[in-house]
């Protein structure tokens, strides 16, 4: 779990790192994926009054977002079936890590009482944005976006990966043992999207989306993988899009790799039926010491 936002955001450093790692081989193709998959924020809301500096190492925010498109025959929009909000202060060395439920209630602007995984839906990027940056009172000042069909493009480009799965379940017509799981892109994207029968509900599912990415990691920095880079970078190419520029992440790789501690939150809400739908209800209370913990850790006031 300490690992997590270097696993995140690796799906996106890998680009660099990758460059890194094999020299002038692939350094034109990175930077050109890198270019590929920029998008800027749009008319998302900018809450600072000036953009955060990557090469001073101010604090930043990420919002990772993966939309339930792309696959099991959905092409339409989506919503965002995982929502993490990382923060990341180099002066504490600290990163710490907010998964927002789908569920979540959320006030959105000509759209009362909605889930904030609509936001995506109803506005793309920039209202998923603001929808949390008006939920939480902070800046987002990055993002990453993938959609399912992404995930099992990026674990078939490295020739898939191995889980251990501390859960023997059924889900889409397979059969998922307790312990090692070897998995093609098909079958990951399935062990990623089962939460009904975990009895932790879309905790557990956040707990083996995170299995699936630092399975990919791992598998994307090895040197088996130099054969397979180009592949590797088609998928991001595809399936991601980010307002993080090729500078951003070089600046990220190397200033702030003395951010090793790492705390993984949930937000704590509370199960409620509302008009029939079932929502997760954030108290006062937690919504006022989760916006005041993140503005510490962004050191905004």
């Amino acid at each position: 779990m300490k690992k997590t936002f270097k696993i995140l955001l690796a799906i996106i450093l890998l680009i660099t790192l990758g460059a890194g790692i094999y020299g002038a081989f692939v350094y034109h193709e990175v930077k050109n994926t890198s270019s590929k998959i920029y998008q800027s924020k749009g008319n998302a809301k900018n809450k600072r009054y000036i953009d955060v500096s990557l090469k001073d190492k101010q604090p930043f925010s990420v919002l990772l977002m993966g939309t339930d498109t792309g696959d099991f025959g959905r092409h339409e929009k989506g919503r965002t079936d995982t929502m993490i909000l990382a923060t990341v202060n180099p002066s504490s060395k600290k990163t710490n890590l907010l998964s927002i439920p789908r569920d979540t209630l959320v006030t959105i602007p000509k759209y009362d009482g909605v889930k904030i995984n609509s936001a995506y839906t109803y506005g793309g990027v920039p209202l998923a944005i603001n929808t949390v940056q008006d939920t939480f009172d902070i800046p987002v000042d990055f993002y990453v976006l993938v959609n399912m069909h992404g995930l099992k493009q990026l674990v078939d480009s490295v020739g898939g990966i191995s889980v251990n799965s501390d859960l023997d379940f059924n889900f889409g017509g397979h059969h998922f043992k307790k312990g090692k799981n070897e998995l093609n892109g098909d079958l990951a994207l399935k062990y990623s999207r089962m939460r009904h029968d975990d009895p932790r509900g879309d905790f557990g599912r956040q707990l083996r989306q995170q299995q699936v990415i630092e399975a990919i990691f791992k598998k994307a920095i090895s040197i088996r993988m130099l054969t397979k880079y180009n592949d590797f970078l088609t998928a991001v190419g595809e399936n991601m899009k980010t307002n993080l520029t090729f500078d951003d992440m070089t600046k990220i790789q190397s200033n702030y790799h003395s951010v090793n501690h790492f705390q993984n939150n949930q937000l704590k809400t509370d199960g409620q039926m509302i008009n029939g739908l079932s929502f997760q209800v954030i108290s006062d209370n937690t919504l006022a010491q989760t916006s005041k913990t993140l503005k510490e850790q962004l050191d905004y006031k």
